[in-house]
């Protein structure tokens, strides 16, 4: 489907109220100040944000987002139908961009919207997709480099967590990406995932996609993921630190954190939060939950997730693609909050985070420079995760011995790219190599002081 851009931008508030623009693709801009907010509607949200999982309050969730949309449409309605109306005429979609400054509106549940008129819910409709888009431009361009060949490669982060079933998230992962044709190839990093480990395995692939799940949390204003120390214990990383990993990824397309309150932000300061952090770092889209998400929730999303990104006519839109998905889980779970949980920000001004080569125009040595240009890489980024050793002197010999085992893969990986006919690849080969051998070096030196 195409689609009809209308983005809503609301500023910081500024004297009487939020000034907010609309502009609607070939429609032009409406301008207005949006009052304060109903004190009923903040309530509302603040119910819903305390609600446990599995709890049904469909009259709640019809409420706040019948109440966001009068709110949001008190001096643009006129403008937010017609650009509807005229993309229903070209037999278009409409999606909505929300762009918001304002951090405490920012933090809003707008994948909620519903009009009351049309007893219709934008977010669950792939005619009317909804995302949260940062325009990201002018710190690292446009998305014009976004052709990538098959098959796409996508790291699984699954820290180990007993009270979580991340066996059969695992499972429900393999399955999706199993029906795709040509299958999307998937390596998994599970058990304890240190910061180490993640950043050995994360810089030494060629992923588009990376997938993280396990436990997450918002405290005071700051998102966290947990990982591991080298003792087992939690390491809880917080936007910053997490967008450090991803900074010499270049490659990275997509970055999906099945995670409780990884959609989360701040109420008090603008961006703050794993999901916007990642995409001001450089990340095209990230899709991060805003609601906990029970498991067999979280593993309905994924599945469809998957399957409508890299199948079909929409292959590559990430916001159709979630679009889907949330409506799977409104079906699959009526009246439960669950649907709206998933957030998806970007800087892709049209969705699409990747495009697929066409097999029969791409040149035979396309291939060929993707991977130079992907090898040529990581020597550098394996090179900077030297930052994180402090890890090796806490390690112990079962966790240093993983280590070595995903090294010594990379280092395998480094090898058949030396038989390559490209030039380039082969020196990127033999620089990765030289730094892969000492990381090893080093982890031989730490198993064997520990015998």
């Amino acid at each position: 489907m195409l689609y009809n851009d209308y983005t809503i931008t609301i500023a910081a508030r500024q004297g009487p109220g939020y000034p907010v623009s609309a502009i609607a693709e070939g429609m032009g801009r409406a301008s207005d100040v949006l009052p304060d907010p109903p004190d009923e509607l903040t309530a509302q949200i603040a119910r819903i944000e305390e609600l446990p999982p599995g709890i049904e309050h469909g009259e709640l969730l019809m409420a706040i987002g019948a109440g966001l949309f009068r709110w949001l449409t008190s001096h643009i309605e006129m403008h937010l139908r017609l650009a509807w109306d005229r993309a229903e005429q070209q037999k278009r979609g409409l999606r909505l961009r929300f762009s918001i400054d304002a951090p405490e509106i920012n933090a809003w549940p707008w994948e909620l919207l519903h009009d009351p008129e049309r007893d219709f819910t934008f977010s669950t409709s792939i005619t009317t997709p909804v995302v949260r888009y940062l325009d990201q431009s002018n710190h690292f361009g446009g998305l014009a480099d976004m052709k990538t060949d098959l098959p796409l490669e996508m790291l699984v982060v699954l820290p180990q967590a007993p009270d979580l079933n991340l066996v059969k998230e695992r499972a429900v992962i393999e399955q999706a990406v199993a029906l795709l044709d040509p299958p999307l190839l998937m390596h998994v990093l599970d058990g304890t995932v240190t910061r180490a480990r993640f950043a050995d395995v994360l810089i030494s692939g060629h992923y588009e996609i990376v997938h993280g799940s396990g436990h997450g949390g918002f405290i005071d204003g700051q998102g966290y993921i947990a990982l591991h120390q080298p003792d087992d214990s939690s390491d809880f990383v917080d936007g910053q630190i997490l967008a450090r990993f991803v900074a010499n990824c270049k490659m990275l397309k997509l970055v999906v954190l099945n995670v409780c309150s990884s959609g989360k932000v701040d109420e008090a300061r603008a961006f703050q939060g794993l999901a916007p952090q990642l995409v001001r770092a450089g990340v095209p889209a990230v899709v991060a939950m805003q609601y906990p998400l029970s498991d067999d929730a979280a593993m309905a999303f994924a599945e469809e997730f998957y399957r409508r990104l890299c199948m079909g006519e929409n292959a590559g839109r990430v916001d159709v693609a979630v679009t889907y998905a949330r409506n799977l889980l409104a079906i699959l779970y009526p009246d439960n909050r669950c649907f709206a949980a998933p957030v998806v920000y970007t800087r892709a001004p049209d969705g699409v985070i990747f495009t697929l080569h066409d097999p029969f125009t791409a040149s035979p040595h396309s291939g060929n420079s993707k991977q130079a240009e992907r090898s040529g890489k990581l020597p550098e980024s394996l090179q900077a995760s030297m930052m994180f050793e402090d890890d090796m002197a806490l390690a112990d010999r079962y966790l240093l011995e993983s280590w070595r085992h995903d090294l010594s893969q990379a280092a395998e990986n480094y090898q058949r790219h030396l038989s390559q006919p490209d030039p380039e690849i082969q020196e990127a080969a033999r620089q990765g190599q030289a730094v892969l051998r000492r990381r090893l070096s080093a982890i031989d030196a730490r198993l064997s002081a520990s015998q």
